[in-house]
């Protein structure tokens, strides 16, 4: 059906059937997305700089609205303090205010602050505004695990590996009895890990991939990647997969100036402009699987070179943990999916809009 014109004013709940399409049985590592037993999810996010981060966290509540996945937790992965601010923003927005967040608390990437982040924590205040109010990430990464049945957990990493590091190798503790490295072996069913280029990071291409090495994070990347349950499936999301699906443009004549997503998009890209979609094709998979769109490139394993985070695939034709997607339809066919998530209007706006208390 055709979508609405807005500019300043706010979307009917009329459209809500238009927007929303019925939830349909998908599979996502074997485990069915229908309504009656989603799989849970963590995001794992640098959301700072790219607004692509934004458009993941969207779209995963967008997904819980539909009722095909749990988003249990969002945790920051950068120093930057005003990132889970913007995190808040839009758990808010979705009607999710305290939905668990937390922070990573050391230096990396501190100053780094994109042009969105600020915009958002201000115009669209949650319930924090910066790392100080909230938990460390390893604090909300263990409770949250711990806290999940066995093998029910999809991580969908789209930013550093700063937090991973450091869960894998923590200690047990008051929250559970268990080690990091134990924890994630009996919580997590699947790791989709937006990171590094496939079969190799080549010279002339972004070399290395950013999350896999920018700012000397290529130590972390190698450790959290050498220091993973051999029993969790790893499913890499490359940059040249997520570089043509370009999303998220749309939402400027199709969404209300009240949500947080068009506006970050707005200011990271500009108006009605789109932009790639690393982060959102890695979420929207660790929810509904390959779908029609990917194949898993499924034998071999993924190597990190030190000290820069240049990645290569070994291919020793045996069936590991460790799998890349490669991208199968068209981009065109994928930005489809992510734009219908992104346009469609939180449960809680048209509870709101329909006089509803929240």
């Amino acid at each position: 059906c055709a979508l609405p014109i807005y500019g300043t004013e706010m979307m009917p709940s009329s459209i809500v059937a238009c927007s929303l399409a019925a939830v349909v049985v998908v599979v996502a590592g074997g485990v069915r997305t229908d309504g009656t037993n989603p799989p849970r999810l963590i995001i794992d996010t640098d959301m700072s700089t790219d607004c692509d981060d934004v458009g993941a966290t969207c779209l995963a509540h967008a997904l819980m609205d539909r009722g095909e996945v749990n988003l249990i937790a969002v945790v920051h992965d950068t120093g930057l303090d005003t990132g889970v601010g913007a995190v808040s923003s839009i758990n808010k927005y979705y009607g999710r205010p305290n939905l668990p967040v937390g922070a990573y608390k050391g230096p990396f990437d501190a100053t780094v602050r994109g042009l969105y982040v600020d915009d958002l924590v201000n115009r669209f205040p949650g319930t924090v505004t910066n790392a100080s109010q909230v938990p460390d990430a390893l604090e909300v990464y263990r409770t949250a695990l711990a806290g999940s049945p066995d093998n029910s957990v999809w991580i969908s990493s789209i930013g550093f590996t700063t937090n991973l590091e450091v869960l894998l190798k923590s200690p047990p503790d008051s929250v559970s009895p268990l080690s990091g490295h134990d924890l994630v072996a009996a919580k997590v069913r699947g790791i989709a890990w937006m990171g590094g280029r496939y079969p190799a990071s080549t010279p002339g291409e972004p070399s290395p991939e950013h999350n896999f090495g920018y700012h000397n994070i290529g130590a972390s990347t190698a450790a959290t990647l050498d220091g993973w349950p051999h029993s969790v499936p790893i499913v890499f999301l490359g940059w040249e997969v997520g570089a043509p699906i370009v999303t998220g443009g749309s939402m400027t004549n199709h969404t209300p100036d009240t949500n947080p997503c068009r506006a970050a998009y707005i200011d990271h890209s500009g108006a009605g402009n789109d932009r790639s979609s690393w982060d959102p094709a890695t979420t929207l998979f660790a929810v509904r699987g390959a779908e029609d769109f990917y194949t898993r490139h499924a034998t071999g394993h993924n190597t990190v070179a030190l000290p820069d985070g240049n990645n290569k695939w070994v291919d020793t034709g045996a069936r590991m943990n460790q799998s890349y997607l490669v991208l199968t339809s068209s981009p065109a066919a994928v930005k489809a999916a992510i734009d219908a998530l992104l346009l469609a209007p939180p449960k809680a706006l048209n509870r709101a809009l329909d006089g509803v208390q929240l």
